[in-house]
C-alpha cells in the first residue's frame, strides 16, 4: 500500500510546481500537448532546446561541466563502457540517487533495463510493472521521438500516477519521488533513455538544461561504439584481401573469427593449448598494456597484430608475404621454368628485364608468362604474381 507521505508528496507536486526563476513561470503558463501513453494522461510541453535555445539561466561553468562529462565520454571503446562510465559518474553533474539505462526497441517496445546503484530497485520489479516502454511515461516518450530532457512530472499528473504500479511497486519502492530522462536515438531502430532519480528535492532547470547539453554528445558517442563494433562484425565475416579479424568475448577467447585469422595465429605463434584460446604469445601481450602492435617474421611472411578496442574488442590481422612457399607453388601445379619467371615477375615489371636476368630471349618469357597466366587463370603477370602470394598465406 502506498505509505501517505509518499501521497503528499506527489500531492504537492501536482498543486504547485519547483519555485523557479520567471523564465520557468513562462514555461509552465506556455503551449501544451495532451496526449495519452502508457494508460497515463500525459502532457508534453511544445519547447524544444534542439531548436536553439539560449538557456540564459545556466552559468558558463554548468556548461563547461556537461561539455566536460560528455567528451570524457566520447572516449569510451564499447558501448558497454559507455554505459559503465555514464553510470558512475552522471550524477557527479547532476545529483541524484537513482541512474537507469534502459534500451527500447522502436518497433516492439521491448526495454533492457540496468539500474545503479545494485539493489537500488526491488529485484525483479522493473520485469514485473514494465513489459514495454508504454507502461513508463518517460520511456515512451522519448520512445516516441527525440525531444528535450523531461520531468517526470511535466508529462503525467500526480494522481494517475501514484495510484499507479508503476509507482507503487517501482518507483516508490526504490524511493525516487522525482524523476528526469534523456533520450538518445541511435538511428537502427532503437533509442536509450537515461534516467536519473532523487528521494527529495525536485530536477531544476539548471538540471535539465545540463543534460540537454550532454544529450547530443553522448548519442554521437553511443553511435560511434555501435559503430565500431558493427565493423569488428563485418571484417569478420568478408575480410580484405592480406587481412583477417579475430573477435575476442570479455574473457580474451576467441569467438568467431575469419578464415585465415586461426591458422596465420597458429603458424606464427604456434598452436594455442586449448581450443578458442589465444596462442600464448599473443594472450601475454594483450594482457600488458600499452599494446603496440605485435609483430611475427617467418618464413617470408610478415604479420602485424592490431588491437581494435570495441565492443566486443577485435584483433586485425595483416599478413605480407615477401617470397612465395614451394608447397604453395605446388599446389598450383607450377613447373620449375614456371616458377621461375614468376620469381622474376615479382621483382622486375618490365618483361626486357626478366629476359635480362634470366638470360633467356624475349620471346622465351613471353611464351613462359603466357603459360603461366594460362595455368593460374589470369591476365596479366603481376595478376599471376598475387595469385600466387594468396596461395602462400
Amino acid at each position: 500500500m502506498r505509505s501517505a507521505a509518499g501521497s503528499r508528496t506527489w500531492r504537492a507536486i501536482s498543486a504547485k510546481a519547483p519555485s523557479a526563476s520567471p523564465s520557468d513561470a513562462r514555461r509552465r503558463d506556455g503551449p501544451w500537448r495532451v496526449r495519452t501513453l502508457g494508460g497515463f494522461p500525459v502532457r508534453i510541453e511544445l519547447r524544444s532546446v534542439f531548436a536553439g535555445d539560449a538557456m540564459p539561466w545556466l552559468a558558463d561553468t554548468d556548461v563547461s561541466a556537461a561539455y566536460g562529462f560528455a567528451r570524457g565520454m566520447v572516449e569510451a571503446p564499447t558501448e558497454a563502457d559507455l554505459r559503465r562510465r555514464v553510470l558512475r559518474t552522471l550524477a557527479e553533474l547532476v545529483p541524484a540517487d537513482v541512474l537507469t539505462w534502459d534500451r527500447v526497441e522502436l518497433t516492439t517496445g521491448a526495454v533492457g533495463h540496468e539500474a545503479v546503484p545494485a539493489g537500488a530497485e526491488p529485484r525483479g520489479a522493473f520485469d514485473a510493472v514494465v513489459e514495454t516502454s508504454a507502461d513508463h511515461p518517460l520511456l515512451a516518450a522519448h520512445a516516441a521521438r527525440r525531444r528535450p530532457a523531461l520531468r517526470l512530472w511535466e508529462v503525467v499528473e500526480a494522481g494517475p500516477l501514484t495510484r499507479s504500479e508503476l509507482y507503487d511497486h517501482l518507483l516508490h519502492a526504490a524511493g525516487v519521488e522525482y524523476e528526469i530522462a534523456i533520450g538518445m536515438h541511435t538511428g537502427r531502430g532503437e533509442a536509450v533513455v537515461l534516467g536519473l532519480g532523487r528521494t527529495e528535492r525536485q530536477f531544476s532547470e539548471r538540471d535539465r538544461d545540463v543534460l540537454d547539453v550532454a544529450c547530443p554528445v553522448l548519442e554521437g558517442a553511443l553511435r560511434t561504439t555501435q559503430a565500431r563494433g558493427r565493423l569488428a562484425h563485418a571484417l569478420a565475416a568478408d575480410p580484405p584481401p592480406g587481412t583477417a579479424v579475430v573477435l575476442l568475448n570479455r574473457d580474451g577467447e576467441i569467438e568467431p573469427s575469419s578464415p585465415d585469422a586461426d591458422r596465420w595465429l597458429a603458424e606464427h605463434f604456434d598452436a594455442a593449448e586449448h581450443p578458442g584460446w589465444l596462442p600464448g604469445p599473443v594472450a601475454d601481450w594483450l594482457a600488458l598494456p600499452p599494446r603496440p602492435p605485435l609483430v611475427s617474421d617467418r618464413d617470408g611472411r610478415h604479420l602485424t597484430v592490431w588491437l581494435l578496442p570495441g565492443d566486443p574488442h577485435a584483433l586485425l590481422l595483416e599478413e605480407h608475404v615477401a617470397s612465395f612457399r614451394t608447397d604453395a607453388l605446388g599446389r598450383l601445379g607450377l613447373t620449375p621454368r614456371e616458377t621461375e619467371v614468376l620469381r622474376a615477375a615479382a621483382i622486375l615489371e618490365d618483361e626486357a628485364e626478366i629476359a635480362w636476368d634470366l638470360f633467356l630471349s624475349l620471346h622465351a618469357v613471353r611464351a613462359r608468362l603466357a603459360r603461366l597466366e594460362a595455368k593460374l587463370g589470369v591476365r596479366t603477370a603481376s595478376d599471376a604474381v598475387a595469385r600466387a602470394l594468396r596461395e602462400s598465406t
